[in-house]
């Protein structure tokens, strides 16, 4: 490109509020891109596919192409992105593998380089995934879910939300809320107090989580055993909302979940936090 060129794409594409799609990327018949969408350069984008107002796709990424999978030969369902996406260089983010199928991302979700999103896989709002992160067919994070660089997701598998998954760590099985996750396989290390806080979660209610982690977590009670300690009306922590969630979330695993977690003492892990 020339130098004027160069010049009308970086203004485009980073300063403008109009609908810009870069004259070397590929946009199929059926895409529907939104007000404020940009699209840089070398882009594939086929298939049925939504792409929500002020989304804003890299160079060289792949939106719409058909599942891995040996008997998929063409790209099939629909796929919508959501509002306000970032989502950087290289990512690929694969059709469903049957008619009627659908793969999402949410919005406010930030998608950096390398990420691969396989055919059926949802994501609600606000998720990260750093560089080289793996996500199955199928699988499903919940809202504001981190997974750092190098992190792989098994199919079908679901990540709770505001959980996180820290580097070169990878799941077989479901990952509940509210918590921090590493190794391979991954292992709760901790409660993932950095996003508990910038959530404005209360010090109570942070406490409650970190006492039904450690029933379920350090002690490894039976989660019918926790459910009737919570439930009981001299135990406070039992009423939170989230610790209500945790459970749920357990409860409600297809997948199963996974009970391995690094040694804490439980008189150190369950110390009171501050806020």
């Amino acid at each position: 490109m020339t130098k004027k060129e160069n010049s009308f794409f970086e203004e485009e594409f980073f300063y403008s509020k109009k609908k810009y799609i870069h004259k070397t990327s590929i946009v199929g018949p059926d895409v529907i891109i939104e007000n404020n969408v940009k699209i840089g350069p070398y882009c594939t984008i086929v298939g049925k596919v939504k792409i929500k107002s002020g989304t804003k796709i890299f160079p060289y990424v792949s939106i719409g192409l058909p599942a891995q999978d040996l008997d998929t030969t063409h790209s099939l369902g629909s796929i919508e992105i959501g509002e306000n996406c970032i989502i950087r260089e290289f990512v690929s983010i694969h059709s469903s593998k049957t008619e009627n199928g659908f793969t999402a991302v949410g919005n406010n979700c930030y998608i950096m380089n390398y990420c691969h999103i396989a055919h059926d896989v949802i994501m609600e709002e606000n998720i990260v995934l750093t560089n080289n992160t793996n996500l199955g067919g199928h699988s499903y994070l919940e809202k504001n879910v981190l997974l750092m660089a190098n992190t792989a997701v098994h199919q079908f598998c679901k990540i709770g939300k505001y959980s996180c998954i820290t580097p070169f760590s990878g799941t077989r099985q479901d990952l509940p809320p509210f918590s921090m996750f590493t190794g391979q396989p991954s292992h709760f290390s901790n409660l993932n107090l950095i996003a508990l806080k910038r959530a404005n979660f209360s010090k109570e209610s942070i406490n409650a989580v970190k006492r039904v982690t450690n029933l379920y977590y350090i002690n490894k009670l039976p989660l019918q055993k926790i459910k009737d300690l919570a439930n009981q009306e001299s135990i406070s922590w039992g009423n939170d909302q989230y610790v209500q969630e945790f459970l749920t979330f357990i409860e409600n695993s297809k997948r199963g979940v996974s009970r391995r977690a690094l040694f804490y003492e439980t008189e150190t892990y369950n110390k009171q936090v501050t806020i």
